[in-house]
């Protein structure tokens, strides 16, 4: 099997290929989370907020290249140890534990649920952080910034308005203040437009994988916006973050995501985002299960990560 069984951080050999994990990588995560509002303190563990939106983020500062990776939020992972969510929990980790594991040391279940299994805060986005840099053996990540959905409207107005076509996925034109998002239409959305775009699904096998691909639509669209403003004026990220702040958090300071968005802004990026792929399966209690391939996640580990420094012959 090419999965590696090491520390990301070391060097890799599969299929007769050396790789390195490459020099002076800045690894981010970005959680857009199911709630419309950043509590003002801490929630009871176990609550309802969830992680709907992940997205990893590289900046290779060597090559001035940027990198997205989407996980979906159906994603099975082990993500945090029994000792953890016994200190969190007491007596009710016990429930919580996937009775599956013959070592019942982790709690399996679907990613998103890593931040809920938090306080809505820190420790969500801890948790989250965990959960992620586990699915990729151990990843680095150098920080996190959480944004609740309910700042969508408002982060799209910032902007100017996002404009993309109009997918068939849901019955958009049907919902107030949407008649013109019909199918194959470009619509530069309103704000409110923007959150039931980016924010609706339907509860079917696929409804999460549509939603997805709406998501990342709009994203890619997002970031060809900011990326044109903030080249324009690196100003306007201290505008825009001051307009959100309510919304966002993160274990970065303004100063240090100031400089973070002027570097992306700065940097070479396909235009797309990598995609894990795996096998989806509607569970007995009607939630939609992903189990990641294990092929791809290290080919995409390869491919954002790494470089081959194979001898030549």
């Amino acid at each position: 099997s090419p999965t590696p069984s090491v520390p990301i951080d070391y060097d890799i050999t599969s299929g007769g290929r050396d790789y390195k994990y490459k020099d002076e990588l800045i690894n981010l995560l970005f959680i857009g989370v199911d709630s419309n509002k950043k509590p003002k303190e801490p929630l009871k563990y176990g609550n309802d907020n969830q992680a709907d939106v992940i997205i990893l983020a590289s900046l290779d500062t060597v090559n001035d290249k940027m990198s997205l990776i989407a996980v979906n939020r159906d994603t099975m992972c082990d993500m945090a140890s029994s000792d953890y969510l016994r200190l969190l929990y007491g007596e009710k980790a016990a429930d919580m534990l996937d009775k599956t594991q013959e070592d019942g040391t982790t709690l399996r279940a679907q990613i998103a649920l890593s931040y809920s299994y938090g306080d809505g805060l820190n420790v969500s986005c801890e948790l989250c952080r965990e959960a992620v840099s586990a699915l990729f053996y151990g990843l680095q990540i150098d920080g996190y910034a959480a944004f609740y959905m309910g700042g969508v409207a408002d982060l799209n107005d910032a902007l100017g308005g996002i404009t993309v076509t109009i997918k068939g996925d849901y019955p958009f034109s049907n919902m107030p203040g949407c008649k013109n998002m019909k199918e194959g239409a470009e619509v530069t959305l309103t704000g409110k437009q923007a959150a039931a775009y980016i924010r609706s699904r339907q509860l079917t096998e696929t409804g999460n994988a549509e939603r997805m691909a709406r998501q990342k639509q709009y994203l890619l669209a997002m970031i060809q916006t900011a990326r044109q403003k903030v080249a324009e004026n690196p100003a306007c990220v201290l505008n825009i973050y001051s307009s959100l702040s309510k919304y966002i958090l993160s274990d970065l300071d303004v100063s240090e995501l100031t400089y973070l968005a002027t570097e992306a802004a700065g940097m070479s990026f396909s235009g797309d985002i990598y995609k894990l792929e795996g096998e989806s399966i509607v569970s007995d209690e009607d939630h939609v299960e992903l189990t990641l391939d294990k092929q791809s996640v290290f080919d995409t580990m390869i491919e954002v990560f790494y470089q081959d420094v194979t001898p030549q012959e």
